[in-house]
């Protein structure tokens, strides 16, 4: 990872990890009381629920995915009720289900069109956080609502059409984008873009093919990611034509379709997902009960008709059926993490603090997780299948630590050396080199002989898992909801922390933390359990009082908070 000397950190305090709203917290609570057999406590959350959906007159396009996933979590664990409880629910479920059924009748038949300036208004945004979500835009969703209706829709998508951008609402976002040098847009999301069209300016109704041509026109790539909704096989054609940059989503349901067509018009298509089956369950087949990898590959900013939204990505689950966390940006965000998307968002270490942009467009990093990010750590109990190829998980992190990660970079320093002085000295002398430069060249070789030494790496390591357990202490503190849930998820992970119980009292957890036979991961989890379950949590606690530590953003490193650190050349 490239180290930026521009970046300082800043205050933990930034107020933007998002408070979830009413609904979503409601999800929470029925799935915590499901998982505990709280009959008691089920009937009530959806008592809750119901009394505050009669007091309104519509859902946000979220609320209303987040009531879908209420309604799939009780048919889901449903057949566990007893009959006296299925009876009370059964009303209320049908009276959810009426609701949303009602809102799309109303929307589908009055498709809103959204102004710029009416979107601007929505968000109650000011100038400088506005252009940080065009800067960091990764999504731009055009429409509300999709033709398809994908059972399996990791985005849950709304079915049918609501609402849509105007057509110079699409051209102000992609300027402002451009203005704000954002090179890429992916332009979907929780919709089709080929659904999306705007036929109320004039005589002339614009569709995605308009979009495109405005796009290439500008400096700035896009990508789009169809199903190819029905009677839009025209449409494909000319875009097409036209050399788009467009990727066709198989699925058994259109694969028969986009087959013949394929046939008939003998063009080459890109092709995702064409499977009958996804590696990951979504939508309606989410489980609600295990851990599965992420499904979304950005950190960024998602604008959509509904406002803007800061993603975070997450361990696909019952806490997260997206596969990431959406923070709605409002007047009160003042930090939007730096963009990565694809290749460059699987190197981000997700369990370090984030780098991005205070309201200065400064480089800044925050000096503690959020609590997003402490969730995945919690939920990250070190099997293979949850971290995809290219993407790092706490437990490959704390083996670049261990004496054979150690002494292959120690076999490498000739090789790295050369490396150095062919990258910085090779059109000039070391004395000529300007500061700036030579500081950053004496700090690579620094920082490579520091992972060489065996009291280094040990050091490293311990602070890293210092630094996790703080940030999970805290999290427990103020998250009492979310543990009840987490504790569910990673069950099995429990267990088997119970039946190797005695493995760290039978020495110090300090002591634990210096011993070469300790598998540090094994100890970490430990610990994590301990705290979750909060039990036993006096020493862990202590031990993360009496060392404190911090991220050191320049050396990528956990660092300790009190001591300088050790460096050698």
């Amino acid at each position: 990872m490239k180290k930026n000397t521009s970046k300082f950190t800043v205050s933990a305090g930034f107020p933007f990890d998002g408070i979830d709203s009413f609904i979503e917290t409601k999800k929470n609570e029925l799935l915590a009381a499901v998982y505990e057999d709280d009959e008691i406590g089920i009937e009530q959350t959806l008592s809750g629920l119901l009394t505050h959906i009669r007091l309104i007159d519509s859902f946000s396009e979220n609320d209303e995915k987040r009531i879908n996933q209420i309604i799939a979590i009780l048919k889901r664990f449903r057949t566990g009720f007893s009959h006296h409880l299925k009876r009370k629910l059964d009303p209320g479920i049908r009276e959810l289900k009426k609701r949303v059924l009602n809102q799309l009748k109303t929307q589908r038949h009055a498709i809103r069109t959204h102004y710029f300036q009416d979107w601007k208004k929505k968000t109650n945004l000011n100038p400088d956080q506005l252009k940080l979500i065009f800067k960091t835009a990764m999504t731009f969703q055009l429409t509300s609502g999709c033709s398809h209706f994908c059972r399996r829709c990791n985005e849950w998508a709304l079915p049918c059409v609501r609402s849509g951008f105007s057509y110079p609402a699409v051209c102000r976002i992609i300027d402002q984008m451009v203005d704000q040098q954002n090179e890429e847009i992916s332009l979907y999301g929780a919709s089709d873009p080929l659904d999306w069209e705007d036929g109320f300016h004039g005589k002339k109704t614009y569709t995605i093919l308009d979009v495109v041509r405005y796009i290439k026109e500008q400096p700035l790539d896009y990508f789009l990611l169809s199903k190819v909704p029905k009677g839009k096989l025209s449409l494909l054609k000319k875009l097409l034509q036209e050399n788009t940059n467009l990727s066709i989503s198989v699925t058994s349901k259109n694969k028969d379709r986009i087959t013949r067509f394929q046939s008939a018009v003998k063009s080459p298509l890109h092709k995702q997902h064409d499977s009958n089956d996804l590696l990951i369950p979504a939508g309606l087949d989410e489980d609600f009960t295990t851990v599965k990898p992420s499904i979304t590959d950005g950190y960024g900013a998602e604008i959509t008709p509904d406002g803007a939204f800061i993603i975070i990505p997450t361990f696909t689950s019952a806490l997260y059926p997206f596969g990431h966390k959406k923070i709605r940006v409002t007047s009160q965000t003042r930090f939007f993490p730096e963009k990565k998307t694809g290749r460059h968002a699987l190197l981000v270490d997700y369990f370090k603090p984030l780098s991005g942009y205070d309201l200065n467009q400064r480089v800044v990093c925050l000096e503690t997780l959020m609590d997003v990010q402490v969730e995945s750590v919690i939920m990250d109990t070190g099997q293979d299948e949850l971290t995809p190829p290219g993407m790092r998980g706490v437990k490959e992190y704390l083996k670049i630590f261990d004496d054979p990660a150690r002494l292959r970079r120690k076999q490498m320093i000739p090789a790295v050396l050369k490396r150095l002085k062919k990258r910085f000295l090779s059109q000039t002398s070391f004395k000529q080199l300007e500061p700036d430069i030579k500081k950053r060249y004496m700090a690579n070789i620094r920082s490579h002989f520091d992972l060489c030494r065996k009291e280094v790496c040990t050091a490293y390591k311990r602070y890293a898992i210092l630094f996790f357990l703080k940030a999970i202490a805290s999290y427990v503190e103020k998250n009492p909801l979310k543990i009840k849930i987490l504790r569910f998820l990673i069950q099995s992970d429990i267990r088997t922390a119970t039946e190797t119980d005695d493995l760290p009292l039978q020495t110090s957890l300090a002591d634990a933390f210096y011993d070469p036979n300790t598998d540090a991961f094994v100890l970490f989890r430990y610990c994590v359990i301990k705290l979750i379950q909060q039990i036993d949590t006096h020493r862990i606690l202590t031990l993360i009082h009496n060392h404190p530590v911090r991220y050191d953003p320049v050396t990528d490193h956990f660092v300790s908070a009190t001591v300088s650190q050790p460096r050698t050349v």
